[in-house]
């Protein structure tokens, strides 16, 4: 039976794809497969393997720009875990507005993550996800942890142990992801103006050069400079419209305000 809706976004708007034997959701970009839409019927491996015919030989496969696609029925765990993977980052690129190359690149971590079996028992979809937030940071492309998990039930402390895994058994050259590039795209949405950007702007490297919040995520700097500087200049935003739009708890800007002192 054909499903009537992605089970992801719950979307009905979905595309029967037959030559691939896929059922693709035209919002979230998810790829269901679906045995009921098989056009071939099964052919055991060994049948396969010692077969003389070619149709018989790639029977449940399709050729699709010179490669061979096989079919779901054919997939092993690892290679069907490979295919949902690409897909969840196809998916999340999307909405997340991200250049082709920085999607490659997320691609290429996940491949690596893959090939040496890191996801064995653990979260396939935070392995895809944390492989994102990986390339992003990469590329000088900062994402925080709340928009990359915004676009899924993944929970963030999945998410950096799926990243910390990534970090270490693949020895990616993360570079540190410097607060002051994270400031204008969260004042924009609390709708500062520039006077309170450019104060946010130096209390942000003051507070890393100094070494006030040694240890804290670069999102809680954010969060500090940016709660300080709205109260500095006149334009005060509470400290739950602070942590609501940076994606951090109110306990955190209001303890780390406290370490604060020039």
């Amino acid at each position: 039976m054909q499903p009537s809706n992605c089970p992801e976004c719950g979307s009905i708007n979905l595309h029967i794809n037959l030559q691939a034997s896929e059922i693709i959701c035209n919002d979230c970009g998810l790829v269901i497969e679906e045995n009921g839409i098989e056009q071939n019927p099964y052919v055991s491996e060994s049948t396969k393997k010692n077969a003389r015919l070619p149709q018989l030989a790639t029977a449940g496969s399709k050729e699709i720009d010179g490669k061979i696609w096989k079919k779901s029925w054919l997939l092993s765990t690892k290679e069907k875990n490979m295919r949902y993977g690409m897909s969840r980052i196809t998916a999340l690129a999307g909405k997340l507005h991200l250049p082709e190359f920085v999607t490659q690149e997320a691609k290429v971590i996940f491949k690596q993550a893959m090939d040496k079996d890191l996801a064995i028992g653990r979260d396939i979809i935070s392995f895809s996800y944390s492989s994102v937030y990986s390339a992003c940071i990469i590329h000088n492309l900062p994402k925080t942890l709340l928009e990359v998990i915004v676009h899924s039930s993944v929970r963030k402390t999945r998410l950096m142990r799926a990243y910390k895994v990534l970090r270490k058994e693949l020895s990616l050259m993360i570079p540190v992801v410097d607060p002051i590039d994270l400031i204008p795209r969260f004042a924009s949405k609390l709708e500062l103006s520039q006077s309170t950007v450019t104060k946010a702007n130096e209390l942000a490297m003051k507070i890393s050069e100094e070494g006030l919040l040694s240890g804290k995520r670069p999102e809680t700097i954010v969060a500090t400079a940016l709660y300080l500087a709205s109260r500095m200049n006149e334009e005060p935003r509470t400290q739950r419209d602070v942590a609501n739009a940076v994606g951090v708890i109110e306990v955190t800007i209001r303890n780390s305000a406290k370490k604060v002192v020039f």
